[in-house]
This record gives C-alpha cells, sequence and structure tokens, in this order.
C-alpha cells in the first residue's frame, strides 16, 4: 500500500481538536427496501433456514435486525446527498491528522460501536434522516487518540429511532491533556457460559458484506490488506459486530428482534473469511446478555465486552 513517508507525530503540533466537536457532515436520508434488509442479514451470516430475516413474506413475519441501523453509518450507497463513500464522521478527525502530518496515515482502527434502539426498523422499507457528529476526542497517552462520533436517526415522521455511538482509535497526538479514554470491560461469571454454539464466517462473507455500503478497499483488495501488515483483505469490523449480535439475540429471543434495546460491541482483532468461530454468553439479569465471538482455532477474541439488552 502506497504511503508518505512516516512523519513522527511528536513533532507535529497538536491538532485543534476543539474545533471539530460537534461537526458532522450534515442532515442525509438513508432510504432502503426490503432487498436491503435481507441482504444485510445474509452479510451477517443469516442462512436459508433464517425465514424472519431472509423472505419478506414470512407467515411468522419477517423482521430486521437491529444492527441494520449500523449500514447509515458509513454513509450506505443509499445514503443522500451523496458524498465519498464509505465516509464516516470518523473521517473528520482523521482527516485533521493526516493534515498535521503532511499527507502521513498514521495506524487507524474501528475499536467498537454501541446503538440504542427507540423503535424497530420497518422491515419493509423506510426513509430514515441521519444527522451525525464528532462527540469527543479522547486522549488515549502515548498510544494516540480515540474519536468518538454520534449518529441520531429519526424516522419520516420524526420519530427516534436509533441512537449510535462509534469509537475510532488513530496512532497519533496522544498526551494532550484532552478528557481520557477510559475502556469498559464485562465482569464475566466465573461459570460456564449459559449460551454456547459453534458458527462459520463464509469465504465470501465479506464481498457480500461490502454491499451494504462498508466498501472500504482493506475489506476486498488483499494487496491493501497486505499493505496494513496482513494476510490479506479482512473482514469489517461491523459485520463481525452485526455477526456476534445476530447470535446474542438468538440465543436469549430467537427471532424476535424487536425486543433489543441496546447492543455494545468492542472490536477486538482481525479476521479473515472462512473462519470458524465460537459464540459464548453469559444472562447476567433478566433482559441483560455479556457476550463474546472467538476465532475457534486461535481462541482469540474477535469481538469481547459485548452487551445485548432486550425487554
Amino acid at each position: 500500500m502506497a504511503n508518505i513517508e512516516k512523519v513522527d507525530w511528536h513533532t507535529r503540533k497538536t491538532p485543534d481538536f476543539d474545533s471539530i466537536i460537534g461537526k458532522g457532515m450534515g442532515p442525509r436520508y438513508f432510504e432502503y427496501t426490503w432487498r436491503d434488509v435481507i441482504l444485510y442479514a445474509l452479510g451477517v451470516g443469516c442462512t436459508k433456514d433464517d425465514l424472519a430475516y431472509v423472505w419478506e413474506g414470512c407467515p411468522d413475519g419477517f423482521k430486521a435486525l437491529p444492527s441494520f441501523v449500523l449500514t447509515a453509518y458509513l454513509n450506505a450507497i443509499t445514503m443522500q446527498p451523496q458524498r465519498r463513500v464509505p465516509y464516516a464522521p470518523n473521517e473528520i478527525p482523521g482527516d485533521l491528522i493526516i493534515e498535521a502530518l503532511d499527507g502521513y496515515i498514521p495506524n487507524r482502527l474501528h475499536m467498537g460501536v454501541d446503538f440504542i434502539m427507540h423503535r424497530p426498523i420497518d422491515p419493509l422499507c423506510g426513509k430514515i434522516l441521519t444527522e451525525d457528529s464528532v462527540e469527543e476526542v479522547f486522549d488515549w497517552g502515548e498510544k494516540g487518540v480515540v474519536n468518538q462520533c454520534k449518529m441520531e436517526m429519526y424516522d419520516i415522521a420524526g420519530n427516534p429511532v436509533c441512537t449510535l455511538r462509534s469509537q475510532h482509535y488513530i496512532a497519533a497526538f496522544g498526551n494532550n491533556g484532552r478528557p481520557k479514554y477510559v475502556s469498559n470491560k464485562m465482569n464475566y461469571p466465573g461459570r460456564e457460559p449459559d449460551f454456547e454454539c459453534d458458527d462459520h464466517i463464509a469465504d465470501n462473507l465479506a464481498a457480500l458484506y461490502r454491499l451494504t455500503g462498508d466498501t472500504y478497499t482493506t475489506h476486498i483488495d488483499p494487496e491493501v490488506g497486505k499493505g496494513y501488515g496482513y494476510k490479506g483483505a479482512f473482514m469489517p469490523g461491523l459485520c463481525s459486530a452485526g455477526f456476534a449480535a445476530r447470535l446474542a439475540i438468538q440465543a436469549v429471543i430467537p427471532y424476535q428482534p424487536e425486543r433489543v434495546t441496546h447492543v455494545a460491541t468492542q472490536l477486538r482483532s482481525v479476521t479473515f473469511p472462512d473462519t470458524y468461530v465460537k459464540f459464548q454468553a453469559w444472562k447476567i439479569e433478566e433482559g441483560k446478555l455479556i457476550y463474546r465471538m472467538l476465532n475457534k482455532e486461535t481462541g482469540k477474541a474477535i469481538v469481547d465486552n459485548c452487551l445485548l439488552e432486550y425487554k
């Protein structure tokens, strides 16, 4: 992967992060139909047996996975007005840092996503208004900064649909005196998981998932993946988040996604297509499940410290 010569951020003036707090890309509309809902479900591992998610005429009811809201975050292809795709609000601090480093792009990583559902997604069609912003840029010491972005979503009548937050790490300009970044960690019970199952990330899943709008080349071009130091193109983090959230719903409220009120996910490690995974979950109280998804071969967490809340 071509890149400009590395620049030591310690030698540069820290960008004015205060100047971008609250900035976003303005109101945008996200339109979708049942085809988009089904495509998303297939993109996070649903099969022909998951009729409620993949058949618009399912006799028991056609439903949308709550994590479908994640497709709006990356400026999905159906967003209007259109901008460069994908372009989430996290690119605003990213662009500021790149400018301060004369075009050098430091290491970046999508760290986590958290969304609160105010009402279920209409699975047949919809038009959603989104308003995004940079909520905060946290100091992570010598590691760099973590920027947190927020997106509010409303239906065409102005009713709130979802509040989404996403965290992104950039390896530059830490120790800047800003609020400190604190990672939330779940206390897993000292017992065997209440729910456990194995699943498989198909070898074509990254290619399929990118059709939902997550078109970063790192997830399709092997050479770009190698440029980042990996063996090839790797799975989108939001795909892994949706994949695990689907399994969490299936563990406690199968095919009842309308009961979900809150999902939080930490993205822990890069994974690749054609990977077998192990899902583990603990019900810690009524309406609350904590979970993780591991690479079955290595035991390494792909997503961790995850939370599902439901009514």
